[in-house]
């Protein structure tokens, strides 16, 4: 019902009341100057006497609710008015303690079997598709008002942050434990000694640019792709023997640099610097510094495009998810217990933080409405009902006069 429409009954509830009111004055001027015509004129007279005084008494107690009868400032009237904020605040303390009270949402819950209702309800694929498409959108509106710039720097600064709480050279030297543990070393060699002559044979004319100027001038051409060859002929060489004899003597020497590596990195206080000033160096670098942002622009063009396109395969898991954990919560009970105790933990926890903010808002938002609009909001809430108020009184107070007067004549 909108304001219109309350305001409208008020006024018929007004006139009606006030209509009675009259129509009791009338009915005591008739009766009274017409008392002596018969005997039960005055039975009528005491009534519209008391019923007249009753609705007077109930229009001022009303009246005074909202403002100063007939503009006068008499004590202990224009109630709401003068008791605004008092009245905001023991609003908003009604509302925190009476509809945000965790222990009676939590037992509604209960009472609701929420785990099973959504259980029951996902299972159709055709809701579960309605919430993916739902979530994807909210999804489309959460990445289109994002900031990027913000969000990139927060990227950023996490993973400053993260990178900067694990000391580098102790976990390389827990990767290296786990190799030797593991017994990976040689595998290790072996890949080492594979990416090696890869690399020689990709590289041919730049090796031997750089041997042919590391030669003598005088030195023929044909020397710099001799040498060249033996260094591939060596590496080939080598990796066969790696490759063949897993005894080979480079081997254990691997492993014995990999365990001298293991210990100076961690003990060792100037590897351990050297470690830490390399990570700043990375760290610091523009490409890693741009790296977060160009990550975000990535998954956000992704999410955006997956979010959008109807049917998509985001959209597509979301629903099967959904169905499958409706499945999932109507078959087992153990899950159906566990979703309802993280539903009821979760409320306590939202209840029980944020209670004491919502009703700290409603008592602000009152306070911050004008006098008059907030005496206009609680007229039009409550008037109506008020105006019965008046309307029983009169007729209350009638009745009593009649009675009042039945009894005085006996006496």
């Amino acid at each position: 019902m909108d304001e219109l429409q309350r305001a409208r009954q008020l006024r018929q509830m007004q006139n009606f009341a006030t209509g009675l009111l009259v129509a009791m004055a009338i009915t005591f001027v008739v009766t009274s100057y017409f008392r002596d015509v018969a005997p039960w004129i005055g039975f009528v007279r005491a009534f519209a006497e008391a019923a007249m005084i009753g609705a007077i008494a109930d229009w001022f107690a009303v009246t005074a609710l909202f403002r100063h009868p007939f503009g006068i400032p008499i004590p202990h009237t224009a109630i709401v008015p003068r008791r605004k904020d008092p009245i905001a605040e023991s609003f908003g303390r009604f509302i925190e303690r009476n509809f945000l009270d965790p222990d009676r949402i939590v037992q509604r819950l209960r009472n609701q079997d929420v785990a099973g209702r959504v259980a029951r309800w996902m299972r159709h694929p055709e809701r579960s598709a309605q919430v993916a498409d739902l979530a994807a959108e909210s999804l489309v509106g959460l990445l289109r008002v994002a900031n990027d710039d913000e969000v990139g720097a927060l990227l950023q600064r996490t993973l400053n942050d993260r990178v900067h709480a694990i000391p580098a050279t102790p976990m390389i030297a827990r990767l290296l434990g786990m190799v030797v543990v593991e017994q990976r070393q040689r595998d290790v060699l072996l890949q080492l000694a594979r990416v090696g002559t890869d690399w020689i044979e990709d590289n041919q004319e730049i090796i031997r640019k750089r041997i042919a100027g590391e030669l003598p001038a005088w030195m023929p051409r044909i020397v710099d792709q001799k040498i060249y060859e033996r260094l591939l002929d060596g590496v080939r060489k080598l990796l066969a023997e790696l490759s063949e004899n897993p005894d080979h003597p480079l081997y254990a020497q691997f492993t014995q640099t990999l365990e001298r590596w293991i210990v100076n990195l961690q003990y060792d206080p100037e590897v351990r610097n050297r470690g830490e000033a390399l990570k700043e160096e990375l760290l610091n670098h523009p490409i890693l510094r741009d790296m977060a942002g160009n990550l975000w622009q990535d998954m956000k063009t992704g999410l955006l495009q997956q979010s959008s396109t109807p049917n998509s395969p985001l959209r597509i898991s979301i629903a099967r998810g959904l169905a499958h954990l409706g499945d999932v919560l109507e078959s087992d009970p153990d899950w159906r217990e566990r979703v309802d105790g993280w539903t009821e933990d979760l409320t306590r926890y939202i209840v029980g933080r944020y209670g004491r903010v919502a009703g700290d808002f409603v008592t602000q938002t009152i306070r911050d409405w004008e006098t008059a609009e907030v005496t206009r909001k609680i007229e039009l809430q409550f008037g109506r009902d008020l105006q019965f108020i008046r309307i029983n009184g009169t007729v209350v107070a009638g009745l009593v006069g009649l009675l009042i007067h039945i009894i005085s004549m006996f006496f």
